[in-house]
């Protein structure tokens, strides 16, 4: 219940809380880094410009709360989104998996 009054409370449909819960359970993990600590789902394109897409799950990925969701979903300025979000994650995450090991200097 508490979670449903949150959502509402921030203008978000009722039925929020359980589309969030269920893409969770479905990407738990950041689509950039692969972390799967405080995740955070993004709408792809912001539902406060786009209403109609705000419980639709192909306008949502995963990214965590940490960095990637400032980072790659909002280009590092709050009242920004990124529209290649998903390649942008699959990019640094491909990467981020090949990278090559890092040497240490003594």
């Amino acid at each position: 219940m508490f979670g449903i009054l949150t959502a509402v409370l921030k203008g978000r449909s009722y039925k929020w809380y359980k589309v969030r819960k269920k893409h969770i359970e479905k990407q738990p993990c950041c689509q950039a880094c692969g972390s799967c600590e405080k995740p955070e789902v993004h709408h792809i394109l912001p539902f406060h410009l786009y209403p109609e897409l705000e419980l639709d799950p192909d306008n949502l990925i995963t990214l965590c709360d940490k960095y990637c969701h400032f980072v790659f979903g909002h280009l590092m300025n709050w009242k920004s989104y990124n529209v290649d979000i998903i390649e942008d994650a699959k990019k640094y995450r491909e990467k981020k998996m090949t990278r090559p090991e890092v040497i240490k200097f003594n």
